[in-house]
């Protein structure tokens, strides 16, 4: 369908109730034929001004949207690896229901988070601290849909669905699920992995080192539902099913100047 097969449906309607009722008057019975005409007329030029005001034009390609934040990803992964930065990202809830993304040197999370500076190099520990990319859609999900991110692992899970399905509408269908330590995220008939492959073609180290918008809203959303420092342990596409799989691994207790309940 194109962007103006909707007008042309509605101009048609309109014209259609014009013929009509032109006929209706032209031959002036006045029996139940130039009542149904006129009945058939008014109903096709009502539903051809409905049909005109409730269209709201065509979405966004999903191929060109998917591509809007893949620079900004491949940059900043490059930026870290040029200053050492080799670890893949934590997503650390904070007290007052944000999370922050730190990506370390090596594996391991600092002890200690500091403030709001964006590098991290007390006690010896260096790493690189960031708001996520999914920081301005999460707050546009509290806003506009009042999200909240239940604790109750089933809710949790049933959150991301919910969020996936049918508030972001990014996949045909979304399953999530412990799988022992980890959450497993599969998005089958996801409609943005143009931008996952244009990501990956560069290298696959950038989804989990720092992770696309959709992709880090998953950690940042486990990361608040455990309560746990968050993990992008592995992302994998299946180019043939059009899926996208995320593994999730929350840790243990959230660091120092982290986590609900704590001060920074």
């Amino acid at each position: 369908m194109t962007a103006k097969s909707p007008y042309r449906g509605a101009f048609l309607l309109i014209l259609a109730a014009a013929a009509l009722l032109a006929l209706a008057a032209a031959t002036g019975r006045g029996d139940i034929t130039t009542a149904t005409l006129v009945l058939a007329g008014a109903g096709c030029f009502i539903a051809g001004v409905f049909l005109l005001a409730l269209h709201k034009g065509e979405p966004l390609d999903p191929e060109l949207a998917a591509l809007l934040p893949v620079q900004g990803t491949i940059t900043v992964a490059t930026l870290c690896a040029d200053l050492g930065v080799q670890g893949d990202a934590w997503f650390v809830p904070e007290a007052d229901g944000s999370v922050v993304e730190v990506i370390p040197v090596a594996g391991a999370l600092p002890e200690n988070l500091g403030d709001d500076y964006s590098y991290i190099t007390a006690d010896g520990e260096c790493a690189v601290r960031i708001a996520p990319a999914c920081t301005p859609l999460l707050a546009r999900l509290r806003e506009k849909h009042a999200l909240e991110v239940p604790t109750e692992d089933e809710a949790l899970l049933a959150c991301i669905t919910e969020v996936c399905e049918d508030l972001l509408e990014v996949a045909e269908k979304t399953e999530a699920k412990r799988d022992g330590a980890n959450i497993v995220v599969t998005l089958s008939g996801y409609r943005l992995l143009p931008g996952c492959r244009a990501v990956r073609a560069a290298s696959p180290k950038c989804c989990t080192m720092v992770g696309c918008p959709v992709c880090s809203l998953l950690a940042a959303i486990v990361a608040l539902g455990t309560t746990c420092p968050t993990k992008i342990e592995h992302i994998s596409v299946d180019k043939k099913r059009g899926a996208l799989k995320v593994i999730l691994t929350p840790a243990g207790p959230a660091p120092r100047g982290a986590g609900p309940g704590n001060s920074r």
